[in-house]
């Protein structure tokens, strides 16, 4: 048999080599899949007990202002400043009373004229005397005259005015005016008689009237009376 010849390792190798960094023949393209993207994995879920992450408010839209009319306030009125607190005034001291004796003199009469003296005061009492229904008999009238508590004593018939008011049924005249008696007892008290005018009889009735007494001095007082004749 005939020997087969021995190949060359070397040529072999250098083949091997050549082949080995030759590319590698690209394949015939195919048809491309589509690629199909797999969904995130999700996250887990936190448990209550970790915080959940902020959620951003989403801002609100600026809401526009609307003018509104200037209305002037009416002024107000000045306010007026803080009050200011002023020392107490010094104490005025009261005037001295008057001793006890000075009213006495200032009741005393004086000039006419005068305005020092205090004014009268009158107290009435009648009394129907003799006087009754069908006569013409004087009734009485006592007036007491005093000023401040003092008598006033310096009085006469002039200073004594009497007037009757309201009718009685029956009367045919009144007593104005006529005082048919007079007698200053000097201490005060005036003695006073009167009876209807024109020589009028007494009617049964409430005699109602005004005793007005004046003074030289301009000191004046009045009372009413009531005589009661039955």
């Amino acid at each position: 048999m005939a020997n087969k010849p021995t190949p060359n390792k070397g040529a072999a190798k250098k083949i091997a080599a050549k082949v080995k960094n030759s590319p590698t023949p690209a394949k015939p393209a195919g048809k491309a899949k589509p690629v199909v993207k797999s969904p995130a994995p999700k996250a887990p879920e936190k448990s209550a007990s970790k915080a959940k992450p902020a959620t951003k408010t989403p801002a609100k839209p600026a809401v526009k202002a609307v003018a509104r009319p200037v209305v002037n306030p009416s002024p107000k009125p000045a306010s007026s400043p803080a009050a200011v607190k002023k020392p107490d005034p010094a104490p005025t001291p009261s005037p001295a009373a008057a001793p006890a004796s000075a009213p006495l003199a200032r009741l005393l009469p004086g000039p006419k004229g005068s305005t020092t003296n205090g004014a009268l005061t009158i107290n009435v009492q009648t009394s129907q005397g003799s006087a009754g229904n069908g006569n013409t008999h004087a009734a009485n009238i006592l007036v007491i005259v005093t000023s401040g508590g003092t008598p006033v004593v310096e009085l006469n018939r002039d200073h004594f005015t009497l007037m009757e008011h309201f009718e009685v049924p029956g009367q045919t005249a009144c007593f104005s005016s006529n005082i048919t008696s007079f007698r200053n007892a000097g201490t005060g008290a005036y003695l006073l008689q009167t009876r209807p005018n024109n020589g009028a009889p007494w009617r049964t009735g409430h005699h109602l009237g005004q005793l007005l007494v004046s003074s030289d001095d301009d000191r004046q007082g009045q009372a009413a009376i009531k005589l009661i004749i039955r």
